[in-house]
């Protein structure tokens, strides 16, 4: 088996669908540094089934996936494909008949990893498995990385363990053993809960035993209970039915005593109904008066108004002629007045002008003078800015000074105002009143559980409807219990037997893949099982190999199995020999087989009896006839598997473990299993529908349990109040503890804040001497700067008096201007004015004349209006009094209707109690008839059963008593008789089931001592093996020195390995001690020698070289050119000298940044090519 070639897709820098072949037995993979030569190494770990993300150089397992570069974007998925060469069938199994095997791996963004074999996809278990054995893993010794040599000759005794264990090929038995051990803690488990049920139940049976006593007392008191409470029922029925015959009798008198009353009745509405006419009559007729008074005094009103109306407009008319003649006067003194003051502004403003060209002279000469003292002044101003910036940076170590003391004063002030604070909340916690309230809450706490007990009596009540049900469900429970129960104890049986038949099965090797084993080929009945295997067991694993002579097997002795049996095809036959044990299977065979099975010749060699007398008998015929054969056979088999002849005689051991009755007992317990998963279906079904009708019972319940819920949560509620009351209780101790301590701390933290300040108030005093020292000299500089300022300022304030001189003229021009202009438009605006006011006068001088004419003829209309109302008012006086008469009269009237009508209520009143007694009779004697129904009883019988002198009390005293009898038996479990059986039932399946998991878990504890057994002799050969290896070729890969590999425990199954190596001339005292070189050379020592041992299908190595000299590679170069005739290399260097040593030349470029190209080159075609 080798590797062909692996395709690349999105992995890493491979973006581009990449494929690299490997045709030769050395392969040299060779570019330079980044461009993703060790990249190839790591696809194949990854396919392997590398699950850390760390061991591939990443942080995530997407980040395999090309990320894209400067030039390209990221890509989806990433795809790496390994195609094996399996023409020597290394790959057994369901693989074998391939002659190329492929594995492979995708990925995608979303970090979901798919596995594929030969194109179909599979578990990364399936690709674990199928590599166990043969040195191939993600983590095996077949890998060396960069880094891993070091690691590995420094690694720990346990981890170099597991190279030797790969090399033995029991790492397939350490997963089988863990399996095992799974298996066995589960039926450990599974034991443990049965034997916890099983106690429980065997209490429960104790109990429900006497409860199905009291059970069968309280269905007979029960069925007594409902006899007397039906006839009890008939007899208030036959009281209730005469009540109520009684009472409509009574009933009918009251009512003829209503008829009349009602007739009188409608007599007298008839005289009252015209009364009412009348006054709705006198009602109506006063209304109508009513309203035209009303009218006729809004017409009043009216005129009222308007005449006050007139009046007010004729004062408003006057007082506004006033105004006008007013304001005409005023315009013409406004007039006059702007006239004046318009010829006036003239005059000023032909004054002012020559007076401001003036000053417009004077101010350009004083400004020459100013520019020349300012210029003095700057050079003293730079004298002086050079001594004020000494003089700041004195001030500003001050200021600093300061600042540092006020900080600490503020800490000061905090730090006193927090210890104030402390002691405040201290104070606060003494006066603190949760007790109180924990006292309030305790009390409204048991009255909330009061209010609970009352609600949990109620739900108790609710809750007996549904225990029949329940019952039912926990029947069928019970049975899905027992068949799971079942179930998994013959799936752990099964399992347990399949262990050990694998355990039995021999190993796959390419190189024996023509012997198969004797009893796969045989289908021996039941009852010959034991015989057979008495044979082949002493002959350990026999094997038969098919069209195969024994030279040929001489040729394969080395690849044969230790401690095997092999039959050539010429020790087969396929004819029994009569009474043979061969001739009895052929005589009972059942295979499916077309053609006759062949057996070893021995088989007719051996006499077969039925029982071990007829054994005894004719082996001692022989003895006593001195035969040194029995009836011309070897031996003899009986069917117990005693196996004697005349010279020896071997008895049977156990015959419970067996290959062929394992082989029979497994098929027997998958029938079982199929039977059981159908009776589980049906119990689920049943469950189901007994699950339904349970779901609708309990929702009746929900509503009680409703109020219960609620007094829990309020009763919880306060709990937690009170928990909470009573931890803020604890918490306030332990806060003034703590108050106390850190009023301590704030205190001491004062004093040392104290002393700082002290410490910088003196620095600062020394500060501020410096201060005033810098401040005299800059004061003198000031005084002669303040001289030419003074001067500036003179000339300055003169240009300055000019300038605003300057102003104020320009100022007055402008402002004799504009009033020039504002006294002409107010003579124009006021004479318009005038004109309105003119035309204003006119208007009203008209209306004034207009209000003086209507006046007289208001007047008169308004005073016949008022002898009208006087009139209308006399008229409705009237009628209201004749009103008054007729509403005398009818009051009367309704007081006798009402006297008449009250005593007919009465009555009405007396039959409607009547009627409601009647009813609440006929109530009690239906809910006697429904009470009847739900119990299923017949009235009709009852009453005809009934006894002519039934009473009441009577019946009612023997049903107390026979209640009072209930009530002594208590509580009663009215399903403990068909409980108990039910119970008996499912304790006597546990029991069974127990006795079935003890058998299986001593089945699998067997399987395990047997594969500690197989591990511990494979680990010791492979051990001394590997050993011996690494001792021959240390000295030839250092020319000299000496290596072995050492136990450190004695315990084969848990020992670490470790390794010691001197090259020549040294005595190291560890390995650690060896340089970075000599440890290369010793790691690849110990690899090449398990690689002798089992040579893994290819070996990939990475740079390991890089740490060696030119001497030391060319003897690495020779050891690998040695095993390259049966392992294929793969190797990644920069070395001239090991690129030389390949057959084939691998190039990995990166021509594009971030991108990895492949170029093959065959170092032999290449050397042809260059030579013609």
């Amino acid at each position: 088996m080798r590797l062909k070639k692996i395709k690349l897709a999105g992995f890493k820098s491979f973006v581009e669908p990449t494929t690299i072949p490997f045709p030769g037995e050395m392969t040299a993979v060779v570019g330079p540094n980044g461009c993703g030569k060790s990249n190839v190494i790591d696809a194949v770990r990854w396919v392997l089934g590398e699950s850390s993300a760390k061991n591939l150089r990443g942080d995530a397992m997407t980040d395999v996936i090309f990320n894209g570069s400067s030039n390209r974007k990221p890509v989806g998925q990433c795809s790496v494909e390994l195609v094996f060469d399996n023409t020597s069938n290394r790959i057994g199994g369901e693989y074998a008949k391939y002659n190329e095997l492929s594995v492979k791996r995708l990925v995608t963004r979303d970090a979901t990893s798919t596995y594929f074999l030969n194109g179909t996809k599979c578990r990364r278990r399936d690709v674990t498995d199928l590599f166990l054995g043969t040195g191939l893993g993600p983590r095996s010794y077949a890998i060396i990385e960069q880094g891993m040599i070091s690691r590995l000759i420094e690694s720990k005794p346990q981890e170099l363990r597991v190279f030797i264990e790969e090399a033995a090929g029991i790492s397939k038995y350490k997963e089988r053993r863990r399996e095992t051990e799974n298996r066995i803690k589960h039926t450990q488990d599974n034991l443990e809960r049965l034997n916890d049920v099983r106690d429980e139940l065997g209490k429960q049976l104790e109990k429900l035993q006497r409860q199905a006593a009291a059970a069968t007392r309280y269905k007979t008191l029960r069925a007594k209970t409902r006899e007397l409470k039906g006839q009890l029922a008939a007899i208030r029925f036959l009281k209730n039915s005469q009540r109520i015959e009684a009472l409509q009798k009574q009933q009918q008198v009251i009512q003829l005593e209503v008829d009349g009353l009602n007739a009188r009745l409608q007599g007298d509405e008839a005289g009252v109904e015209s009364y009412k006419t009348r006054q709705v009559q006198a009602k109506q007729s006063i209304d109508d008066l009513q309203q035209q008074i009303f009218t006729t005094g809004n017409q009043i009103t009216r005129l009222e108004q308007n005449a006050l109306h007139a009046k007010q407009r004729k004062v408003q008319v006057e007082s506004e002629l006033t105004r006008l003649n007013e304001q005409v006067s005023l315009l013409h003194a406004s007039i006059e007045e702007a006239e004046t003051a318009l010829a006036i502004s003239r005059g000023s403003l032909d004054k002012v002008v020559p007076e401001l060209e003036i000053k417009e002279a004077e101010l350009e000469q004083a400004r020459e003078r100013l520019d020349d003292g300012e210029q003095s002044l700057r050079e003293f101003n730079s004298k002086a800015r050079e001594q004020e910036l000494l003089f700041n940076q004195l001030r500003q170590s001050v200021q600093q000074s300061h600042g540092q003391i006020q900080s600490l004063m503020n800490m000061q002030l905090r730090t006193s105002q927090r210890i104030s604070e402390l002691n405040d909340e201290r104070e606060q916690l003494k006066d603190d009143d949760l007790n109180e309230q924990l006292e309030i809450l305790e009390a409204q706490y048991e009255q909330r559980q009061l209010d609970i007990d009352n609600a949990q009596a109620t739900c108790d009540t609710l809750a007996d409807s549904l225990q029949k049900i329940t019952e039912d469900v926990k029947a069928v429970e019970s049975q899905l219990h027992n068949v799971k129960g079942d179930y998994q104890a013959t799936q752990s049986a099964i399992f347990a037997l399949e262990a050990l038949q694998q355990d039995a099965a021999l190993e796959n090797n390419e190189t024996v893949t023509w012997l198969s084993k004797l009893w796969q080929q045989l289908s021996i009945p039941s009852d010959l099982t034991v015989a057979v295997e008495a044979i082949l067991t002493n002959l350990h694993s026999p094997v038969i190999a098919v069209k195969h002579t024994t030279n040929e097997l001489i040729d394969a002795y080395s690849d044969l199995p230790i401690g095997c049996t092999v039959f050539s095809n010429g020790a087969l036959t396929e004819k029994p020999k009569a009474q043979s044990l061969a001739n009895e299977i052929v005589k009972r065979y059942s295979g499916a087989e077309e053609k006759p099975i062949s057996f070893p010749k021995m088989f007719n060699d051996i006499l077969y009896c039925e029982n071990e007398s007829d054994a005894f008998r004719v082996v001692s015929d022989a003895l006593n006839e001195k035969q040194s054969t029995v009836n011309g056979f070897s031996s003899v088999i009986a069917k117990s598997g005693l196996w004697l002849s005349t010279e020896w005689l071997l008895k049977p051991g156990e015959t419970s473990d067996g290959v062929l009755q394992r082989a029979n007992k497994i098929a027997n317990l998958s029938s079982t299993l199929q039977g059981l998963e159908a009776q589980q279906e049906e119990a689920l079904c049943k469950l189901d529908e007994i699950g339904g009708l349970k779901a609708d019972i309990e929702a009746q319940q929900q509503q009680a349990l409703l109020q219960l819920t609620e007094n829990n949560n309020a009763a919880l509620q306060i709990k937690n109040q009170i928990s909470l009351l009573t931890m803020r209780v604890e918490q306030n101790a332990e806060r003034y503890q703590k108050l106390h301590d850190e009023i301590e701390k704030q205190q001491t933290l004062f004093n040392e804040e104290e002393a700082q300040i002290t410490q910088l108030s003196a620095t600062l005093e020394l500060q501020e001497a410096k201060i005033e020292e810098q401040q005299a000299f800059i004061e003198n500089i000031n005084s002669e700067r303040e001289s030419q300022e003074r001067l500036c300022e003179e000339a300055k304030a003169l240009v300055e008096q000019l300038v605003s001189k300057k102003h104020e003229l320009a100022l007055k021009c402008q402002q004799l201007e504009n009033h020039q202009t504002l006294h002409l438009q107010q003579v124009t605006r006021n004479k318009k004015q005038r004109e309105e006011y003119a035309e204003n006068k006119l208007r009203l001088e008209e209306e004034l004349k207009q209000l003086l004419a209507p006046q007289e003829r208001q007047d008169a209309e308004l005073q016949i209006l008022l002898e009208q109302k006087v009139e209308l008012e006399q008229a409705r006086c009237e009628k209201q009094t004749e009103l008054e008469d007729i509403e005398q009269w009818l009051r009367e009237a309704e007081k006798g209707h009402q006297a008449l009508s009250k005593i007919i209520q009465e009555k009405q009143t007396a039959i409607d109690k009547l009627n409601i007694d009647i009813e609440g009779f006929r109530v009690r004697a239906n809910t006697v008839i429904e009470q009847l129904d739900d119990s299923q009883q017949s009235l009709k019988t009852l009453l005809e059963a009934l006894p002519q002198d039934a009473d009441e009390g009577k019946w009612q005293e023997e049903l107390d008593s026979v209640q009072a009898s209930l009530q002594r038996l208590g509580a009663v479990n009215l399903a403990a008789v068909e409980e108990f059986d039910i119970q008996s039932e499912r304790k006597n399946h546990l029991d069974t089931q127990h006795h079935d998991l003890t058998e299986a878990l001593e089945t699998l504890q067997s399987a395990i001592r047997k594969i500690d057994k197989e591990t511990r002799s494979r680990f010791s050969a492979t051990f001394e093996q590997v050993n011996e290896d690494l001792k021959t070729l240390f000295p030839k890969v250092f020319g000299g020195g000496s290596a072995y590999l050492a136990l450190t425990d004695d315990d084969l199954l848990e020992t670490g390995v470790t390794i010691m190596a001197r090259p020549p001339g040294k005595k190291n005292s560890t390995i650690h001690l060896l340089s970075g070189g000599e440890k290369a050379l010793t790691a690849l020592s110990l690899v090449f020698a398990i690689f002798r041992l089992n040579p893994a299908p290819f070996c990939l190595l990475d740079e390991v070289d890089a740490p060696l000299d030119d001497a030391n590679v060319g003897r690495f170069c020779n050891l690998v050119s040695e095993m390259s005739q049966t392992v294929q290399f793969i190797y990644i260097t920069h070395n001239k000298i090991a690129m030389e040593m390949a057959s084939h030349l691998t190039g990995v470029t990166m021509a594009e940044p971030g991108v990895s190209r492949m170029v093959a080159v065959d170092v032999d075609e290449a050397v042809a090519f260059a030579e013609a």
